[in-house]
């Protein structure tokens, strides 16, 4: 083994550095290319992905906590102890990736950071920027408002309901006096995101390319909305009134509860993971029960598949303004891209690999390329709104 991968086993594993061993670790990063320490976290990497036991090595000890302080990265919070090994694999595939260019890409708990420094990668000649905060509301009367064209305070009264806009989210203030029940619906287009606040408080946020129909106000014995595309619900307790969310032919049944519904079209299952309380699945004859922590998928064959001990922090990071690809192959990874940029996706050739990377949806569409093209398993173009997939 040469000494330099000898010496960087010995920096890699210590507390501190002195300031001769950080002007030595500088310079290594800087002015080469890295290949020993590309090696050596290589080497932890298709070892822990071949055996996903709990690691004690100094890369998964000190990888994410410590590399980024000797270098002056301020540290980031660490991840949760579920998946702890697979979330450092993560970040220790990306760093393999992309220390070639210089920049450094760590994972923390409902975070990412990306430090980009002597930038050397393909260069985009067209970029697309984040979403943002876009909807339309859809009236009973077939009106429509452009709510990020609106601006906040009281935009409209309905009935017994008044709306009320604030940035990024609706709200419906209602009165005891009871008129004729009207339906809304609240619609994000791609690269859009919007959050709703229901008549009886429920709290719902709609990802990219999603749909809510509800009434202006509740009555009767149940609360019944309908979903398409996904949503992440907070829902008012009310236990005379169970609250139902309708996806397609199924239906998710509650009383007060934390959960997200993913049913884009083109998934192949519906998803439902519970965070807090419990919830009830239905469709057709078939049905299951959820505990926080359990992920229901509606199959093509119209079953369910429940899987427990379920990361939700994974199920809700698009709520918390991060993609998260654990495992996921290329066609899942783009479907994301392709919603959260309003951009349509082609496919040079498909790649067999999978992915693992946290990263924060308010980035350019070309940061998001650039370290998944530093993974070298595929590649990229931008060509106006759309993606070139290269091998």
């Amino acid at each position: 083994m040469n000494n330099t991968i000898e010496q960087l086993k010995v920096l890699l594993d210590k507390e501190e550095l002195l300031p001769d061993e950080k002007a030595w670790f500088l310079n290594y990063i800087e002015n080469t290319g890295q290949q020993e320490l590309k090696d050596i976290l290589k080497m932890e990497f298709d070892n822990n992905i071949n055996n996903p036991k709990p690691i004690n090595s100094f890369l998964s000890r000190k990888i994410l906590d410590q590399v980024h302080q000797k270098i002056g990265v301020p540290g980031q919070e660490k991840p949760t102890v579920t998946r702890l090994w697979l979330k450092r694999m993560a970040a220790a595939a990306a760093v393999i990736g992309i220390l070639s260019y210089g920049a450094w890409f760590f994972m923390g708990k409902n975070k990412a950071v990306i430090i980009a420094k002597n930038h050397k990668a393909h260069t985009f000649k067209n970029d697309v920027g984040p979403g943002a905060e876009r909807a339309v509301l859809a009236l009973a009367d077939g009106s429509k408002l452009m709510l990020d064209k609106v601006k906040n305070g009281t935009i409209i009264k309905q009935g017994n309901a008044k709306v009320v806009k604030t940035n990024g989210k609706v709200a419906y203030n209602t009165t005891d006096n009871i008129q004729a029940v009207s339906f809304n619906t609240l619609s994000t287009p791609r690269a859009g995101h919007y959050q709703v606040e229901l008549p009886d408080g429920t709290e719902v946020w709609l990802n990219a390319a999603s749909s809510i129909r509800y009434p202006t106000s509740f009555s009767g014995n149940k609360r019944v909305v309908e979903i398409t595309g996904e949503a992440y619900f907070e829902v008012a307790k009310n236990k005379k009134m169970p609250f139902i969310v309708k996806v397609n032919n199924s239906e998710v049944q509650v009383y007060g509860t934390h959960f997200n519904v993913m049913a884009y079209n083109d998934e192949s299952a519906v998803k439902t993971t519970l965070l807090e309380g419990s919830v009830k699945c239905i469709n057709g004859k078939s049905s299951c029960m959820l505990k926080p922590g359990e992920q229901s998928e509606l199959e093509k064959d119209g079953g369910y598949k429940v899987s427990t001990a379920v990361d939700v922090n994974d199920a809700v990071a698009w709520k918390n303004g991060l993609f998260h690809f654990e495992n996921d192959d290329i066609e899942t990874v783009m479907r994301q891209i392709s919603r959260a940029y309003n951009v349509d996706v082609v496919y040079n050739k498909k790649s067999n690999d999978h992915f693992f990377a946290e990263i924060p949806l308010n980035s350019q569409l070309s940061d998001v390329l650039t370290i998944l093209d530093k993974t070298g398993k595929v590649h990229f173009d931008i060509k106006g709104r759309q993606v070139i997939v290269n091998p």
